[in-house]
């Protein structure tokens, strides 16, 4: 399911990659993404948000992305290699897909310890594709001079566009 941890396994995402391509060829035009407001962040997804590696990373998505056949869509933040949030608790999470899994999986069911749940949260969670757009370093990542109405990356002083 959804929630977990493991990464994506390279051969597993090459064949579904393949199969759209080569399926649709001919018939149809497919739209090609990474990732939305309802997905991971793509490079914390598919590759490693580790900072000796998301550049080349994200690099390396993009290209894939740009080079099959189909429109490719970039969610924002994408282009410069956005990462997930890595919230460590449970209360700043907004999303209530992940608070109602975590209700049911760790408070109703009992199939999950906390913490694992809390890891499962940072790598797949919506919110982690919903923090305001990292434009620079000062306030508020140069997104608003008002409140923004989720909290920010924490890693907006490395990743933001005027540092690309």
């Amino acid at each position: 399911g959804k929630w977990n941890d493991q990464p994506i396994k390279l051969a597993d995402l090459k064949k579904a990659l393949f199969r759209w391509q080569t399926e649709l060829d001919g018939k149809g035009w497919n739209s090609l993404y990474w990732n939305n407001h309802d997905q991971p962040r793509a490079v914390s997804r598919f590759a490693t948000d580790n900072p000796k590696y998301r550049v080349v990373a994200a690099k390396m998505l993009a290209t894939t992305l740009h080079f099959m056949q189909g429109t490719p869509y970039v969610y924002e933040g994408e282009e410069i290699g956005m990462t997930n949030v890595h919230f460590k608790r449970l209360d700043q999470y907004e999303d209530l897909e992940s608070l109602n899994a975590y209700q049911q999986f760790v408070e109703q069911e009992h199939t999950l310890p906390a913490e694992k749940m809390l890891n499962y949260l940072a790598k797949m969670s919506r919110d982690n594709a919903r923090t305001p757009m990292q434009w620079d370093t000062s306030e508020h990542a140069g997104f608003t001079q008002g409140q923004p109405w989720f909290k920010l990356n924490s890693n907006y002083h490395e990743i933001n566009v005027a540092q690309v």
